[in-house]
């Protein structure tokens, strides 16, 4: 009953935890609600900060949504965070075994034929 009285002070917790340099947010519940709360309160600190100390960079995402659930969905925020900077997760542990990188053009217009021919 004294969890449900008190102030929750959300907004304080993610300031103080992105001003000790924590840089990803992950959210892990059925519906990611939070997430939206964390990013506004990263933006305000942002605005309060002049431009060489921002939380630029800092990224917030959920793991699970309502009605998709499971390993492709984990996949996916792991991915968001990964894109967006955070740490480059073990690969051959989550895919289990070995997967050859292909190499992606760095040019926009650079043709290169990625795909598998049809008969092969």
């Amino acid at each position: 009953v004294e969890n449900l009285r008190r102030p929750v002070r959300f907004a304080e917790a993610t300031r103080r935890l992105a001003g000790e340099g924590f840089g990803a947010f992950v959210e892990v519940s059925a519906h990611p609600v939070l997430v939206m709360g964390i990013e506004e309160t990263l933006e305000a600190l942002d605005a309060e900060r002049d431009a060489d100390t921002a939380s630029g960079g800092v990224v917030a995402v959920g793991t699970l949504r309502r009605g998709e659930g499971g390993w492709d969905q984990f996949l996916r925020s792991l991915a968001g965070l990964f894109v967006r900077g955070a740490a480059e997760p073990d690969w051959k542990l989550l895919l289990g075994g070995p997967h050859p990188r292909v190499e992606l053009p760095t040019y926009a217009f650079q043709r290169e034929r990625l795909w598998l021919d049809a008969g092969v």
